[in-house]
């Protein structure tokens, strides 16, 4: 937890070692013991956050819906998993930063394809019951549902700015969340 905040506050660069040891309690020799340094700490810090999310993606993972309403529990859930887990956010932007560096692309693939997986089954059922148009490009639609709303919450604080509105308030949020469900079901609509 400590691990967690040095490093979505400051990032791996920025982040200190000797203030996760006295933030945690536990001695510097033990953290590099354990972990071999802080490189191999900050990937475990990175693979704990996308377990955060793979669990959210889990839970939205239902089979037992129609794909519109699928599709509209997916940015639902994604936006509220954002909203509740800045810390996610922080060391993600970091990480993009950092070119992707840091984390291991074998174990993000295995925790992000089931997600990807389900998504592409939800917009395949769609086209196959006619409800969906045939001409989408799966890929395209999976790619939006990941990124609309990590754009909001990267984008909060200057967007809130300009536009003189806390676009991180749950209110905002959730309308948000709202308002991109309605216009990826509107585009992928027959």
């Amino acid at each position: 937890a400590a691990a967690v905040d040095e490093f979505a506050e400051k990032g791996f660069y920025g982040a200190r070692v000797d203030a996760i040891a006295e933030a945690s309690g536990i001695n510097k020799r033990m953290i590099y013991a354990h972990f071999e340094g802080k490189e191999k700490l900050y990937t475990k810090v990175l693979l704990i956050a996308y377990e955060w999310v793979a669990e959210c993606e889990r839970g939205f993972m239902k089979n037992d819906i129609a794909p519109k309403e699928a599709i509209r529990f997916i940015v639902q859930r994604s936006f509220e998993f954002l909203l509740d887990n800045p810390k996610f956010i922080r060391l993600l932007m970091w990480e993009n930063l950092n070119r992707a560096v840091s984390i291991p692309k074998d174990e993000l693939t295995k925790l992000k394809a089931p997600t990807f997986e389900y998504m592409k089954r939800q917009i395949r059922l769609g086209k196959e019951s006619g409800a969906f148009r045939q001409d989408i490009d799966e890929h395209q639609i999976v790619l939006s549902l990941m990124n609309f709303g990590f754009a909001h919450f990267s984008n909060s604080h200057t967007m809130s700015a300009l536009l003189n509105r806390d676009l991180a308030s749950r209110g905002e949020v959730l309308a948000r969340a709202e308002f991109i469900s309605d216009m990826i079901v509107k585009y992928l609509e027959t």
